[in-house]
């Protein structure tokens, strides 16, 4: 069993309780506008390049066989072309290109997750995430079942669309599902990232009444879903579901802007994360709506 995988994140913080080694996995359904990880919205490896380690020597150009690439301003990719077979990866300077995915075997990618076991302690343990880490479930179901073989708790971050039998299979392996409820209204939610949402709400049910372990997460994003209409009618639903349900509110991270101007394309979204008066706002809604578990970054 093999996937493709494009990072992992040692002694991360953000992605479940205690200390926990992430790992990232490509591919999604999705394509949110703000995503804070474009690099892992396509499921196959690409060539990825940093303008901030470009030296501006042309090398890549004069090696590429397939005259994939071109010296302007900064390095343009041509992807249609782009074979990824390593050359100007490897002739670079100034380690400006690298791939960007890579397959490993599940067996290999509990490996990357387990090295830092010592440091898990009683809350940490292991997380996959992504892109969406159930986009290729049947290798994060094998991942995760080889980590829970060596002891370790098990976490993993997701949008919840997928098939009915990745969520069984998730269920056998998962101690902890992070997952993300972005909007109530189906059309916006088809509108602005391109699916329905109807699966996903399926899915959040059936892990509830199978008892599992689920903290839902809602990403503030200005000009999407920070907006009282939305986040009064998500925590209002979520009650409906389980009034004893986790609800955590992520605040906006402009920091992913670098990636996309990597990709030469433009970022959606203004301004800068929200205030804590905006922040505090959105909080007075939740308890209003009756969320009795409000977890704060």
């Amino acid at each position: 069993m093999t996937g493709i995988i494009f990072d992992v994140k040692r002694f991360a913080v953000h992605d479940g309780g205690g200390l926990r080694s992430t790992l990232f996995l490509k591919g999604c359904p999705l394509r949110c506008p703000w995503c804070q990880n474009p690099e892992g919205m396509e499921l196959r490896p690409s060539l990825w390049y940093s303008p901030g380690e470009c030296l501006g020597c042309g090398t890549c150009v004069a090696v590429c066989p397939e005259n994939a690439l071109t010296l302007g301003e900064r390095v343009h990719v041509e992807r249609t072309k782009c074979v990824l077979c390593g050359i100007c990866e490897d002739r670079c300077p100034g380690g400006a290109l690298q791939h960007m995915g890579r397959e490993i075997s599940a067996r290999e990618g509990a490996e990357l997750l387990l090295r830092d076991k010592v440091f898990f302690g009683e809350r940490g343990g292991v997380t996959l995430s992504g892109g969406e880490a159930m986009f290729q479930w049947e290798f994060a179901a094998e991942v995760l079942r080889l980590c829970k073989e060596a002891g370790a708790d098990t976490a993993i971050e997701s949008c919840l669309l997928a098939p009915r039998e990745a969520m069984e299979a998730m269920l056998a392996v998962t101690d902890h599902f992070l997952i993300d409820i972005k909007f109530l209204d189906p059309e916006l939610h088809r509108k602005h990232l391109g699916a329905d949402n109807r699966i996903i709400l399926q899915n959040f049910e059936l892990l509830v009444s199978q008892k599992a372990d689920v903290l839902v997460r809602t990403p503030l994003i200005p000009g999407y879903t920070a907006t009282e209409e939305n986040i009064r009618g998500i925590a209002r639903y979520i009650r409906s579901v389980d009034e004893d349900i986790r609800y955590e509110l992520l605040n906006f991270n402009p920091l992913c802007r670098s990636k996309y101007a990597a990709l030469e394309e433009d970022y959606p979204v203004g301004g800068g994360a929200l205030s804590q008066k905006e922040m505090e706002n959105f909080y007075r809604i939740l308890q209003e709506e009756g969320i009795k578990h409000i977890i704060k970054e």
